[in-house]
């Protein structure tokens, strides 16, 4: 059958990677994790990581959960609401935003004007609050310049200095709906050299896609030594042959 044994792979990386002890490694898998919508197993393992213990991987959890477009998630994500660190509370209003639920407003408006516009507020009692009044608007307003990678993974690539990188990055994810045999193949070749930065976003572009006959191309960098990339990669090969699994049953 088409890519079984790949996609199994893929889920036994992510799977330990989302539970791995390394809170950076549970970061990466479970931020990755976002590429694959509508499937019961990654939206429950991102729930689950909504309770790690650490605040990176729960903000993590929330952008995965959002990428994925789990609307059913959303009283667990907005439970996190009065107990998160700045960070996550913007992570949690731009998935809100994109929900297009109304609290996400509230919340926008809190922080960037210090005030309520009625009533008890969102933000009362958050213990960093402080921090969140301290962040910048672009910040604050949600601002990810590598759309679709998540504002957690943006956390990650902001600490590449290379600027060429980030433009390479930009280039490959606004491919991701080009259907030219030309750009899927630079994308397959951006997999597997260059930056991090631009090897991701070449493999969530991919994804996509939606073309399953990449998955043999890919299929290498489920092995790779550099974690992020490995999970990248693996979310986008459970993806695709989950796709292809859907159009083959109609």
């Amino acid at each position: 059958m088409f890519a079984d044994e790949p996609m199994k792979q893929a889920w036994t990386i992510l799977q330990a990677g989302a539970h791995d002890k390394s809170a950076n490694k549970r970061v990466q898998a479970v931020l990755a994790l976002g590429l694959i919508a509508s499937d019961a197993t990654a939206i429950e393992t991102a729930e689950h990581a909504l309770q790690d213990s650490k605040s990176e991987v729960r903000r993590a959890a929330v952008t995965a959960l959002g990428d994925m477009g789990s609307r059913a998630s959303l009283p667990k994500i907005r439970a996190l609401l009065e107990h998160s660190d700045a960070k996550t509370v913007v992570a949690i209003a731009a998935v809100l935003k994109n929900f297009k639920d109304p609290q996400a407003d509230e919340i926008y408006y809190q922080i960037l004007t210090g005030e309520r516009r009625a009533g008890g507020g969102i933000l009362d009692g958050l213990k960093d609050k402080k921090s969140l009044e301290r962040m910048g608007v672009e910040e604050a307003l949600g601002f990810v310049p590598f759309g679709g990678i998540g504002i957690g993974a943006y956390d990650y690539f902001k600490q590449n200095d290379s600027s060429s990188a980030n433009v390479n990055a930009v280039a490959a994810t606004a491919l991701a709906q080009d259907r030219d045999p030309a750009s899927k193949k630079a994308l397959i070749r951006a997999s597997f050299g260059g930056k991090e930065i631009v090897q991701v976003a070449a493999l969530r572009a991919l994804a996509k896609c939606g073309d399953p006959s990449v998955v043999k191309d890919i299929e290498p960098a489920i092995y790779s030594k550099t974690s992020l990339i490995s999970y990248t990669a693996a979310a986008a090969v459970v993806r695709l042959s989950s796709e292809h699994s859907t159009r083959r049953l109609h």
